[in-house]
């Protein structure tokens, strides 16, 4: 029936705007009288000011920039993944987000796993490795009396935790190369802090059993 089209993802500008598209007048009439009048005007601006200095052609550029990005894009993300023993996640209809699972960042039995899962997407946040999304498995979240199962997640039931990030639209070469960089960079250092935290625990324990 309509898109609704981010205007950070698609037009470079501060994240807050979106474009809503359809073929049908009647359907954006009708979205159109749900909309109270009294938001801020700064979205509209910011992308008013970006279309003109960047003009057609120069819009027309970062989507050829973009479309040019996407297969190195994968091939890095998927190399990455199995670095760290995980594996692509295969979504041939999205051409612009890719996924990889996170089976492997914590232990099959251990506790509080989706804290730790949310723990690395914190430090990713942290590191501004910007445009990531990690999401665990089976979380179940209340918003004014809706549960919603599998929370943030696409299907409400899917088996793996895992992280999303995208080959946007005005990210360059070496920008990409640089984000690959650090959020390797940051794996490692994630893994290395919980192999840090398992070793002084069985130490722990080893000291208490004697």
């Amino acid at each position: 029936d309509a898109i609704i089209c981010s205007t950070d993802k698609n037009f470079l500008v501060p994240v807050g705007g979106a474009l809503i598209l359809s073929p049908n007048d009647q359907v954006i009439a009708c979205i159109s009288k749900n909309y109270p009048g009294r938001a801020s005007a700064s979205p509209m601006v910011d992308l008013f000011i970006t279309l003109l200095s960047m003009g057609l052609n120069g819009y027309k550029g970062i989507l050829e920039e973009r479309r040019r990005l996407v297969e190195h894009f994968r091939v890095k993300f998927d190399v990455l993944a199995k670095k760290f023993g995980e594996r692509m996640l295969d979504c041939p209809r999205n051409t612009i987000s890719f996924g990889i699972t996170l089976d492997k960042l914590v232990g099959v039995e251990e506790e509080k796993k989706n804290v730790q899962i949310t723990k690395f997407g914190s430090m990713l946040f942290t590191r501004c490795i910007s445009g990531t999304r990690v999401v665990p498995t089976g979380e179940t979240k209340t918003i004014s009396g809706h549960t919603f199962q599998g929370f943030g997640s696409s299907y409400e039931r899917y088996p793996h935790s895992y992280m999303t990030a995208a080959c946007a639209v005005g990210m360059g070469e070496e920008e990409m190369n640089e984000f690959f960089e650090r959020l390797e960079k940051c794996w490692r250092e994630y893994v290395g802090k919980r192999e840090k935290e398992a070793r002084k625990k069985l130490k722990q324990m080893e000291v208490k059993d004697s």
